[in-house]
């Protein structure tokens, strides 16, 4: 399975969707963009990856966003725009990537909280969960569920579920 990404970013371009999400971005999403500016797994169009909270033991994977004004499922910037303000209650989350599925991924820069997030928002896993989720949600937000440590384990883990080595192609 390819993964599809377009020309990483450069560091005004950083600068300004910093500044049209009005946080700074984790390090490691901010390296990400300057390689890749957001990608998305093709042929099939998405993978599934382990997440043992719920019942089918497996979550699908889409795309991690980038800053794309002109395709606004793969921005960063309109994505968090019109869905982040749903988890107001944390203080420094932002969606990175998608399921396919209108469920997001999230990066939590919190103290005891830091690391990549499968953000139920649809509710999908709502009554298949078979343990407690890791952020509970708040005013039917959607639960979060804890994925991996850092963005470079959540690569690892597509990766992996890609047959180990994936054939990167840069999309003019």
């Amino acid at each position: 399975m390819p993964i599809v990404y377009k020309r990483g970013l450069t560091a005004t371009d950083i600068a300004q969707v910093e500044l049209a999400l009005g946080k700074s971005l984790p390090i490691e999403y901010r390296i990400f963009l300057q390689e890749m500016n957001g990608f998305f797994i093709a042929a099939p169009d998405y993978v599934e990856i382990p997440l043992s909270s719920i019942a089918e033991g497996l979550i699908s994977f889409d795309r991690l966003f980038g800053w794309l004004p002109e395709e606004e499922c793969n921005d960063v910037v309109a994505f968090n725009q019109e869905f982040i303000e749903e988890l107001a209650f944390l203080n420094n989350a932002i969606a990175i990537g998608e399921d396919g599925g209108g469920n997001p991924y999230v990066i939590v820069s919190e103290p005891k909280r830091t690391g990549i997030y499968y953000w139920d928002r649809t509710h999908s896993h709502e009554y298949n969960s078979i343990r407690d989720t890791d952020i509970p949600e708040i005013n039917d937000s959607g639960s979060l569920y804890f994925i991996s440590p850092s963005l470079g384990e959540l690569y690892k883990l597509i990766s992996n579920q890609t047959g180990g080595n994936p054939v990167a192609i840069e999309d003019a």
